[in-house]
């Protein structure tokens, strides 16, 4: 749009559109006029604008109801009406531009436009990426331009030759101003290396911003936090409530008074959020969306932002527990997490299949529950996250293990509780840390600090996604499954907290190929009603057999 146009579409907006039947002596005399005949347009024998003088010209002065214009406004000495009559004024921004443009002699050309600030989804050039989708259905992003200085005027979005995937630009052609405007890339092929896209925004010659980017496949959703399960521990049953004789971690949580217990009775569940009873001195519960991540040639890249599920709360069911039963069910280290089910803030939710026992290490998973494939030693897996990973001053996790238990005795010796019940609450804690029985105390405390399960299951069931997804949520959406994979670690038997990471993405064939996302089907299209949250709407669900975790 050039400037003359610009004007025009001002004149239309204050009447109510280019549609809008305009009366008076003067009618929409702004239509269908050349910029000469504009110039030289004339009402009741006065010229409309003076040239080089945007102040002093009647069109300028009728919108901003000065003399002779202003009539209805208290303006002294005024004939007319402010301009448009009976009508909200036209914003000062707005008639600052056809002064401006009256000024500089109304030039039909494109002014000069100063810098570009350009982003992708909220991420600036060098962290922004795209999603080359794995069907048919587009994954666009968008790409917000503004200028710096509040100068506008028609810019060329284009994709840099010799750039490395393939990006589509829609309009190629954009108005920019001050205020934000949006235009939409495509990606159709993935990059080779990080940043080895650029999109242009030019004109004429000049390039005005330029934006590095990556395309990428098959993303994943990573989350990251601290999560609470309070439950009894060897040699106590899986299902006792309050913990007697626990090897290591809960002594009794019950008080003097079993109708009054110090604590909640255990319960197993899984908690990302939300925390029940957590003890003093140690740290809140919960997870959120932390990257986006995708592998780019031979390396795993993540975005910190650029996706609208960064920063979104990740939760799991009212039922979720590590479901073991002293054995019965599953092995240790082998247990699943049954009645599984997870939500991404409210845009996403769904389930796995019911758990079902896994009586020996060596059976496959028995469903699509999330199973666990053995405990290990993270510091000894080149794979595992770090202490710093989650901002933990560590450079191991046994080195967390001691710093961690050394702070929290400190506190709990020097703590003043506030009543008799706090008072017993941290005795309990106290001769649980200093206990010398085998298996027992420090040592006891110190190794699950240590530990690590992976799980891995897949959630297919009762999937619900927002309307309209977009980014690495649309991604999700178009899958038959979404795998979740999580790594429980450094588990405080003390505080019944731990760490953990994991992800969310398109799961594996039994062939190794990835599962190819699939349209919705025409129900879902037709809006079937969700069976998670209000808003979301089901998404198309395939067939999908587990897939053992060797195979994964």
């Amino acid at each position: 749009m050039n400037r003359f146009l610009q004007v025009k579409q001002i004149l239309d907006d204050a009447v109510g559109g280019p549609g809008t039947p305009v009366g008076g002596p003067h009618r929409a005399f702004w239509r269908n006029q050349t910029r000469d005949q504009f110039v030289a347009f004339r009402i009741l024998g006065l010229p409309i604008v003076t040239l080089g003088n945007g102040a002093g010209s009647n069109l300028v002065k009728a919108l901003r109801g000065q003399n002779p214009f202003g009539q209805d406004t208290g303006t002294p000495g005024a004939t007319f009406r402010r301009m448009p009559a009976g009508r909200p004024p036209v914003p000062d921004e707005s008639i600052d531009v056809i002064a401006t443009w009256v000024d500089d002699g109304c030039p039909e050309d494109v002014g000069e436009i100063g810098g570009i600030e350009a982003s992708v989804e909220g991420a600036p050039s060098s962290r922004a990426f795209l999603i080359v989708p794995e069907a048919a259905t587009p994954i666009p992003g968008r790409l917000t331009l503004r200028t710096v200085d509040g100068s506008q005027g028609d810019v060329v979005v284009r994709v840099r030759a010799g750039s490395g995937a393939g990006v589509q630009v829609s309009p190629a052609t954009v108005h920019v101003s001050a205020a934000a405007t949006d235009a939409t890339l495509t990606a159709t092929s993935p990059s080779a290396a990080v940043n080895d896209t650029t999109i242009e925004v030019v004109q004429g010659t000049t390039v005005l911003a330029s934006l590095a980017l990556t395309a990428v496949t098959r993303p994943a959703v990573r989350f990251r936090g601290t999560f609470q399960c309070r439950l009894p521990t060897d040699p106590d049953a899986f299902d006792h409530p309050w913990g007697e004789n626990s090897n290591f971690g809960v002594f009794a949580v019950q008080g003097p008074d079993p109708d009054h217990p110090d604590e909640p009775p255990l319960d197993r569940i899984v908690r990302f959020h939300d925390g029940v009873a957590l003890r003093p001195f140690c740290e809140p519960i919960g997870v959120n969306v932390t990257s986006i991540e995708a592998r780019v040639g031979s390396d795993t890249v993540r975005f910190d932002v650029g996706d609208p599920v960064i920063g979104l709360p990740v939760r799991l069911g009212a039922a979720c527990v590590f479901d073991g039963r002293n054995g019965a069910f599953a092995p240790d280290g082998f247990e699943p997490i049954s009645d599984f089910r997870l939500e991404l803030g409210t845009v996403f939710s769904g389930a796995s299949a019911p758990a079902v026992p896994r009586l020996s290490p060596a059976d496959p998973p028995g469903s699509t529950a999330p199973y666990a494939d053995g405990v290990v030693l993270p510091d000894a897996d080149p794979s595992a996250d770090r202490p710093g990973d989650f901002g933990i001053p560590a450079a191991t996790w046994a080195e967390n293990a001691w710093n961690t238990i050394a702070t929290k005795l400190s506190r709990l010796v020097a703590q003043q509780p506030a009543d008799e019940r706090a008072g017993r609450i941290r005795d309990r804690r106290i001769r649980e840390h200093t206990d010398t029985r085998p298996s027992h105390g420090l040592d006891a405390i110190a190794s699950p600090l240590q530990f690590m399960m992976r799980y891995t299951g897949l959630i297919d069931r009762e999937v619900a996604v927002a309307s309209q997804p977009h980014g690495a949520l649309a991604f999700l959406a178009g899958l038959p499954a979404v795998r979740f994979t999580a790594a429980f670690l450094a588990f405080d038997t003390d505080c019944q907290t731990g760490r953990v990471t994991g992800t969310l993405d398109a799961p594996e064939s039994p062939g190794g190929a990835a599962v190819q996302p699939s349209a919705p089907t025409e129900a879902a299209r037709q809006g079937l009603q969700a069976v998670a949250q209000p808003g979301l709407q089901p998404t198309a669900q395939a067939g999908l057999r587990r897939v053992p975790l060797d195979q994964q």
